[in-house]
């Protein structure tokens, strides 16, 4: 099975990979690693899993959220990985002491009370060992009590992210250990991806993510589930694995040496680009290395059509002038059409103003230039009737090279073409400046206060300005006050009853109405 990738940048030709174990590399943030392992979950139609490790973590923003799953090992290899993982070092003659601690244990927690009986006798060598192993347990035992487990690894098509923030390292070590054993157990055709694979799967020492992930890398294709790495830093990953992943995307790198590691994957007798093209790499370019194969590929985004991407890899269109679809904002959307309110201040519309009418002028002087006489816009010199030979079919040619024009002179027109059509309601809102000694301004203090919140009968706002001391000429002029404040929009009115179960006004305050209450000098 293959996968869409993207577009060979300059021919804009198809750029399919065979959905295989992969490592996607690439400076973080400049690269767009995230945007396009979503991408190819999403075209492939698979099911995959990973992990947001940190707060602050911009990947798979989009992916539905799931609970962590863990299952506790007491072998002593598992507990020796765990603990070279917490020292960042591997071991060299702990092993009998591990094997003693884990004898007849079922948990962690076993482990730790076997660890902790020993340290009652050991001494010297022993002894560092068990208080090493001890200090470990003590990190991980208390976060696995205290954290409501899932059942199993709940997938789904897509991508589902277990959200490990907040947690210690050697614990999401234990995570992701589980999970690559569930999926392998249990799941087909599922991939799952292990961020920042220099830390969970390193070179030098062994963590329980790499004692997983061998057996995984070596089992799990069989069954279609495959292994994903992302990992900026290639040198400090594990290099038994990645002999066994046949698929390398190799995004931006600027650094000298990490330039270098990145050339020395490409496969031997390929001609590699030079150091220069991979430091210069754009956001979502990539070298796509695959047996013989390399290529140099605009990743498309799964919102991007296959017109787009093909465009921004040709080099037609800027990837800037090219939108990311709005997603709908609230209850008030219908169809494609957006409803968007917002308050514009004078000079922010007299500045829109002025760019549209620029904008319009270009479009018309591109227009004439290609001859449409059929404008899309005419200025108030211009009219249909004085061109009467109007031309309503153009020249292909004519209108592909009046694109590419436009695309260069004025991109932010073909922004605004590629977007969704929205409707813009400029919303003016009243302010009212008065006395807060005044009948209306005490109404608006208890409009301001939230008194009017829920909504309230003319009674009720009567009795209030009685309790704070209200004149009897107050109460007489009450009704037109609330009346008007109606009329200005900061209150509707609604159906209400009184105590008595009476029809009675109710007069309700409008959610997106502010008010300002300014204090006099």
């Amino acid at each position: 099975m293959t996968v869409r990738f993207g577009y060979e940048v300059g021919t804009g030709k198809p750029v399919e990979i065979p959905l295989r174990h992969m490592v996607i590399t690439g400076q973080t943030q400049e690269a767009g690693k995230t945007t396009a392992l979503e991408a190819l979950v999403a075209r492939s139609g698979v099911q995959a899993v990973a992990f947001i490790t940190k707060r602050g973590e911009g990947s798979f923003g989009g992916a539905r959220i799931i609970r962590p799953y863990f299952e506790e090992h007491t072998d002593w290899k598992f507990v020796a990985a765990v603990l070279e993982a917490s020292r960042g070092e591997k071991l060299k003659f702990e092993r009998p002491w591990i094997v003693r601690a884990c004898k007849g244990a079922r948990t962690l927690a076993d482990v730790q009370k076997n660890v902790r009986k020993a340290m009652e006798t050991a001494k010297g060598l022993a002894g560092d060992v068990y208080l090493m192993l001890n200090a470990y347990l003590d990190d991980v035992v208390p976060q696995i009590g205290r954290i409501k487990w899932a059942d199993t690894v709940d997938l789904a098509p897509g991508v589902s992210a277990m959200d490990m923030t907040g947690m210690g390292t050697s614990m999401q070590h234990l995570i992701i250990r589980s999970t690559l054993d569930w999926v392998l157990e249990h799941a087909e055709h599922t991939v799952v991806v292990i961020p920042e694979a220099w830390k969970f799967i390193p070179q030098r020492y062994g963590t329980p993510v790499r004692l997983a992930a061998e057996g995984y890398i070596r089992q799990g294709a069989g069954l279609g589930n495959y292994l994903w790495l992302d990992s900026q830093d290639i040198a400090g990953v594990d290099k038994a694995i990645l002999k066994q992943v046949p698929v390398w995307i190799l995004g931006v790198q600027r650094e000298s040496n990490e330039v270098k590691r990145t050339l020395a994957q490409i496969p031997t007798g390929i001609k590699e680009p030079k150091p220069e093209a991979i430091a210069t790499l754009k956001l979502g370019e990539f070298y796509v290395c695959h047996g013989t194969n390399i290529t140099k590929t605009y990743a498309q985004p799964q919102w991007m059509s296959d017109a787009q991407a093909r465009a921004v890899a040709t080099g037609e269109v800027p990837v800037a002038v090219i939108q990311k679809p709005r997603e709908r904002v609230r209850a008030g959307d219908y169809g494609d059409y957006v409803i968007v309110e917002d308050t514009v201040t004078p000079e922010r519309a007299a500045q829109l103003e002025r760019e549209n009418a620029e904008l319009r002028q270009r479009i018309s002087e591109l227009e004439l230039r290609i001859g449409d006489k059929s404008s899309i816009y005419e200025p108030p010199e211009r009219s249909p009737s004085s061109n009467p030979a109007v031309a309503l079919t153009l020249d292909r040619e004519v209108v592909y090279d009046a694109l590419k024009r436009l695309a260069s002179e004025a991109p932010a027109v073909l922004k605004v073409l590629a977007m969704r059509p929205e409707i813009e309601v400029e919303v003016t809102r009243e302010t009212v400046r008065m006395d807060g000694k005044s009948l209306r301004g005490r109404v608006v203090q208890l409009l301001a206060k939230g008194f009017f919140d829920e909504g309230c009968l003319q009674s009720h706002v009567r009795a209030e300005l009685d309790r704070r001391g209200a004149s009897i000429s107050d109460a007489k002029n009450l009704p037109r006050e609330l009346d008007a404040l109606v009329e200005l929009g900061f209150l509707t009115i609604e159906d209400g009853k009184d105590a008595k179960g009476r029809a009675r006004k109710l007069y309700v305050a409008v959610p997106d109405m502010k008010v300002n209450i300014v204090k006099a000098a």
